[in-house]
């Protein structure tokens, strides 16, 4: 339990990352629903974190995922168009995720939520497509019965193995291809797989080669099938039956590599059938390979505490300095000097690990905006800009929600509905922007909107409402220290409070963080 309780932690923290992939990704396919790139993220992203529950035991984050994989998995073959409709399921499955993940943070549990009703719906989305489904199904076992005699789906045996197959069969072994089909609602695949490489070689087998490679089975990355050349002393029949038996797969193919040495491609016709490009070709062609980064999570805590080390290295270098000039030592100067320039160094690199991009706070933005503009039935274009620019990570911690109430007064207050804004000239879509630069020693980050902006006469009428000034006195008042009363506790506009605004809270929260 104790170990458990050791990966919690890491769990959350990859858990949220892959949130914040997840709502990315899908505000991405909502504008481009034919990409099937960003399909494939989402499924691998909900791929990852169905790994990482089953591993820590979550059950219902284990079920939600595995039910969203499978159909993103209709998806990706595009067996389905993704629509609007389709779109939001999958935001509402991404929330329940959140929601799961956030209850494990908080008490190490799933609690009471409930996923069932998403579960059922993601089954009801793979049951429109049920015909095609089947007609998909009986597609490989019609190519196998059709290519009977013709060698292998997309295995291509080395010669390594090819040789490896020629003595063993010269040494009383079969030789046999074998391909494993998993059930389609097979939650984790690996641990199948390998009860299957297990059923093998139990009975004296051997896997000369798999196609994925291990390395893939093993990570998952694979859909249902696996293929292999094996060696073994059973007969076919037994094999089949000792594969056949473990739960979850679906369908066993097996062929006798004797009937089939004609048919086995060598490495050199391989490699002339084989011009398809990889993945990893595809996406550098396309530009879109992903920087490979090399990372390590480290607590705050421990970051301070290098901080205070690193202060009480640099006294204790002055002190240093301080007492060999007092005893006039000069045999220490050069290696006094380099301890020096060390000294600054580290302190540099201490400051500098501290530093995070806004980028960790500015990514939840646009999720956020799309869901508000939605329930508030306005259409705004949020920009982004600077969110390379560095804080420190306690300053980035403690910006988020002051920003989240600022956007979100933008969005309710400051832009107009669609109609409003076409009546005044403007776009029917609103611009909201959010920037973040460097100047000097300091950051500016900006929430700008092209809305109605603050309506002096609304504010005025409502602080001498409340009391805070007179009429005569708010006439003598400018218009930034009118503007001003925005940011008193329980000061509001609004006639009456929605789940959004009207609580006079929001920009309470702004200035005192601030």
């Amino acid at each position: 339990m104790a170990e458990m309780d050791a990966y919690l932690g890491v769990f959350i923290e990859e858990g949220r990352e892959h949130l914040q992939e997840l709502n990315d990704a899908l505000l991405n396919l909502e504008k481009n629903p034919d990409d099937v790139e960003t399909i494939n993220e989402i499924f691998r992203a909900v791929h990852t974190l169905k790994g990482m529950a089953g591993t820590m035991g979550f059950d219902k984050l284990t079920k939600l995922c595995h039910r969203m994989e499978n159909f993103l998995d209709i998806l990706r073959k595009e067996e389905m168009k993704v629509t609007p409709e389709i779109v939001d399921r999958i935001f509402y499955g991404v929330d329940l995720i959140s929601q799961l993940l956030e209850s494990i943070a908080a008490t190490g549990e799933e609690g009471a939520i409930n996923v069932e009703e998403s579960v059922r719906s993601f089954e009801e989305l793979s049951e429109r497509r049920e015909t095609e489904e089947s007609a998909q199904t009986a597609k490989p076992e019609q190519s196998e019965m059709e290519h009977e005699g013709e060698g292998f789906v997309t295995l291509k045996p080395t010669s390594e193995v090819l040789s490896v197959v020629g003595k063993a069969q010269e040494q009383g072994f079969n030789a046999f291809y074998v391909m494993v089909v998993l059930a389609p609602d097979t939650v984790l695949k690996f641990p199948r797989m390998y009860m299957v490489f297990k059923a093998v070689e139990s009975s004296g087998g051997e896997i000369l080669q798999t196609e994925p490679d291990v390395q893939s089975i093993e990570e998952e990355k694979f859909d249902r099938s696996v293929e292999m050349i094996v060696i073994t002393k059973q007969e076919k029949e037994e094999l089949q039956e000792a594969i056949s038996n473990i739960s979850e797969i679906e369908r066993v193919i097996i062929k006798d590599l004797k009937n089939l040495q004609s048919a086995i491609p060598t490495p050199e016709k391989a490699e002339k059938t084989l011009t398809k490009p990889s993945k990893e070709e595809e996406k550098t062609s396309k530009g879109r390979a992903p920087a490979l980064t090399r990372t390590v999570r480290v607590d705050i805590e421990k970051l301070d505490t290098l901080m205070n080390l690193m202060g009480e290295l640099v006294i204790a270098r002055s002190r240093i300095v301080e007492t060999l000039k007092k005893y006039k030592v000069k045999e220490v100067d050069e290696s006094l000097a380099q301890l020096s320039r060390t000294t600054l160094d580290l302190q540099n690199v201490v400051m500098k690990i501290r530093m995070i991009p806004v980028a960790f706070v500015f990514n939840r933005f646009p999720r956020m905006v799309r869901d508000l503009s939605k329930e508030l039935g306005k259409r705004v274009n949020l920009i982004i800009s600077g969110q390379e620019t560095e804080l420190d990570r306690t300053v980035v911690d403690q910006i988020g929600e002051p920003l989240v109430h600022l956007i979100r007064n933008a969005i309710d207050h400051g832009i107009e509905p669609p109609e409003e804004r076409i009546a005044k000239g403007k776009p029917a879509e609103g611009k909201l922007k959010l920037t973040a630069r460097q100047e000097g020693n300091s950051v500016i980050i900006e929430v700008i909107d092209d809305g109605r902006g603050l309506d002096r006469n609304a504010i005025q009428r409502r602080a001498v409402e409340r009391g805070l000034l007179d009429e005569q006195s708010a006439s003598m008042l400018s218009d930034d220290e009118i503007f001003q009363f925005i940011f008193q506790p329980g000061f509001s506009t609004k006639k009456g409070a929605s789940e959004v605004s009207g609580r006079g809270v929001g920009m309470d929260v702004v200035k005192n963080t601030i």
